[in-house]
């Protein structure tokens, strides 16, 4: 088969090679590739790391190999319409013919979804996943909170983005609400995500940092928030977001996850009550940073 290796220096280019087509581990599945996604950590964590390596991690594509332990579940067999997120860093990424996923991150693709939208799915919702769900120890979809219960507002800052979007759709699953949406100009699929009769809104960050906050404040109405995601995390993006947050009460900390690693988020205007969340190292991922510990295996996809 033919696979694509990226090169960093001296500058980004690639290389194609042919290769034997891999054999599953016991918990992998074999992908026969029809879609590569693309994010930019494909390159990034090449550049900072200084190595060659097939990045690609998204996945979409029909089943072509199941390892052993797969093939007694029963739940996919061969032509399989699926995607699914590879190890990071790994070997038999996406950017080839055939591709290896760990059987936990492999889902179906419905009839009606095409595998290019399928393959914008895995790391966003993935990465989304683990940061409220996991890290923040918000209730996820499958038990989500009871319609009588008190307000919970979540902000997510970048929501128009893939990150930031895919966060807020499964916000809204586990009916977490009101949701502070802040996006600009390319918001305007934000619109059927959001339930205004839950107080959802949405906030646009070019008015400013001063104003934005002013803004987030007006749409609380009174709300405290404990709960808040940077979806861009960059040029300083997470300071007027954390100071959006309400300040430690008897139900604990306030916290804002990022998702750069390259910055320190020690900034002297970070309210003491506000504890940062980095993304976590983990075995879907494999090479996330691990701030703040406590989180060691990361987020089943499934709950594996």
């Amino acid at each position: 088969m033919k696979e694509v290796i990226v090169h960093p220096t001296p500058e980004l280019w690639t290389e194609l090679h042919n290769v034997p087509i891999p054999e599953p581990g016991p918990k992998e599945v074999v992908i026969k590739v029809v879609v590569a996604g693309s994010n930019v950590k494909d390159w990034l964590h090449l550049t900072a790391l200084n190595i060659s390596l097939n990045s690609g991690d998204d996945i979409a594509g029909i089943v072509y190999a199941l390892g052993s332990e797969v093939t007694k579940t029963r739940e996919y067999v061969v032509g399989d319409r699926v995607a699914a997120f590879h190890h990071m860093m790994s070997s038999h990424g996406a950017l080839a013919e055939y591709a290896v996923a760990p059987y936990h991150t492999v889902f179906k693709i419905p009839d009606e979804t095409s595998f290019e939208e399928a393959a914008t799915i895995p790391l966003a919702v993935t990465t989304a996943g683990i940061i409220i769900f996991r890290r923040q120890g918000l209730p996820p979809p499958w038990s989500p909170r009871y319609s009588a219960s008190p307000p919970s507002p979540l902000i997510v800052y970048g929501a128009s983005g893939a990150l930031g979007t895919f966060a807020a759709k499964p916000a809204r699953a586990s009916n977490i609400h009101p949701i502070i949406a802040i996006a600009g100009s390319s918001s305007s699929h934000l619109g059927p995500l959001l339930d205004k009769s839950k107080r959802d809104a949405l906030v646009d960050y070019r008015v400013g940092a001063e104003e934005m906050k002013t803004l987030v404040k007006d749409e609380l109405k009174g709300l405290e928030c404990q709960h808040a995601f940077d979806a861009i995390s960059g040029n300083g993006t997470w300071i007027p977001v954390s100071q959006m947050l309400s300040p430690s009460t008897d139900a604990g900390m306030s916290f804002l996850s990022v998702v750069s690693g390259s910055n320190k988020y020690d900034d002297e205007e970070i309210p003491g009550s506000v504890r940062v969340l980095h993304l976590c190292r983990n075995r879907t991922f494999g090479s996330m940073s691990a701030w703040h510990g406590q989180v060691t295996d990361g987020c089943r996809v499934r709950g594996e």
